[in-house]
């Protein structure tokens, strides 16, 4: 699994010496080297939609990228915040009955992507959806530029055969939260984007520039706090960077800036930048023990309020998460009872017809099955 096309073995001792080169490979014990996870997606696979969006007649759009609303399934476990009580550290958490699984999707793909013939053939029914980002101003769009009520956006929300996540900001715009200017419009706009979408589960994908910006930080806390008041019932993820050392000290603050103003964010999600499932697994854990410590919660409720969203096939750094590394990640995310598991993205999941090396969102670069990623993710 995860195999190449043989005539990439030639490159191969020459690649692997520019990576140790460039600190991506960490030498180890007889020779061996795993790649290093760097600290932001934006140097890896997850593409700007420019060039799909382009062919798509009457749209106008620069970058985007993937998306992202909450399974019915997932498991919110209570923020130690002011207004929140922490859970006993002593209790023991119960059983979970399964790991969901809700892999980002593009709405801005051209052709756009077939929800219902996805679905039959991989088994997936829940997605995360993206991404939802700042126009003019403070205006909600699509990637920038598409309306929010964009005829054929809407179309596709409604062919999803599951539950939706409507995931904000993404690797290649920005978020509302860095667009408008004062509490009272973010909170206004993004009640915009949960009436035009119906959405109850919402994600917030912060790569490393959103989380440098602390105001907006500030702004986004006061305005979801305000939006789960109105909305009890709203669920919100934190889609985050995952370093090979964990979480960085700018994801933690946005995670303790949305405590303290008593938002329940149920799912902190992890994007590692590449690795091996191994290096993947070792960088979590070091975030599940700072997640310890920030919501002073028992090491199961901390787990609950996890996930892991891997990059599939190659990367802007060479092979990324391969079959036989998903398949780690899931047997370890079930033993753990993680609250989800993603992938970026569902239209990477698929092999390049015509150049295995290829990196960009509609193949894996790898020479695989359709769907392989997909059916061992979900446990299928």
């Amino acid at each position: 699994m995860g195999r190449h096309r043989k005539r990439r073995a030639a490159p191969r001792l020459s690649r692997r010496i520019a990576l140790l080169s460039a600190g991506l490979l960490i030498p180890c014990t007889g020779g061996a080297a795993v790649l290093a996870a760097t600290t932001d997606l934006d140097q890896h696979a997850v593409p700007s939609s420019r060039s799909r969006a382009a062919s798509r007649p009457g749209a106008a759009i620069t970058e985007v990228p993937g998306s992202r609303s909450r399974p019915a399934t997932d498991r919110p476990a209570p923020t130690a915040s002011p207004t929140t009580a922490a859970p006993d550290p002593t209790a023991s958490a119960a059983p979970a009955a399964d790991v969901p699984f809700a892999p980002y999707a593009d709405v801005l793909s051209w052709p756009p992507l077939d929800f219902a013939k996805t679905s039959t053939r991989t088994g997936v029914r829940d997605y995360t959806l993206g991404f939802v980002a700042a126009g003019q101003g403070c205006t909600p769009t699509w990637g920038g530029l598409t309306p929010l009520d964009d005829a054929v956006v809407r179309k596709q929300l409604k062919k999803v055969p599951g539950e939706t996540i409507v995931s904000f900001g993404g690797p290649h715009a920005t978020e509302l939260a860095g667009g408008c200017a004062d509490t009272d419009a973010l909170t206004t706009a993004y009640r915009s984007v949960l009436t035009t979408t119906k959405a109850e589960r919402i994600d917030f994908y912060l790569t490393d520039k959103a989380l440098a910006d602390g105001a907006a930080a500030g702004r986004r806390a006061e305005a979801l706090a305000r939006l789960q008041h109105d909305r009890p019932g709203l669920r919100v993820s934190f889609t985050v960077p995952l370093r090979r050392s964990g979480l960085a000290d700018d994801a933690l603050a946005a995670l303790r800036s949305a405590m303290t103003a008593g938002v329940d964010v149920s799912i902190v999600d992890l994007v590692p930048a590449g690795g091996t499932g191994s290096t993947v697994i070792a960088s979590a854990t070091t975030a599940h023990g700072q997640l310890e410590r920030l919501y002073h919660q028992d090491a199961d409720s901390v787990w609950r309020r996890m996930g892991v969203a891997p990059v599939i096939g190659v990367t802007g750094t060479g092979t990324g998460v391969q079959p036989a590394d998903a398949r780690q990640i899931r047997t370890w995310a079930t033993a753990r009872h993680l609250g989800r598991l993603s992938m970026w993205s569902i239209t990477r999941d698929t092999p390049c017809t015509a150049d295995t090396t290829a990196q960009n969102d509609t193949c894996s670069g790898l020479d695989e099955d359709p769907g392989v990623f997909s059916r061992i993710l979900q446990g299928s």
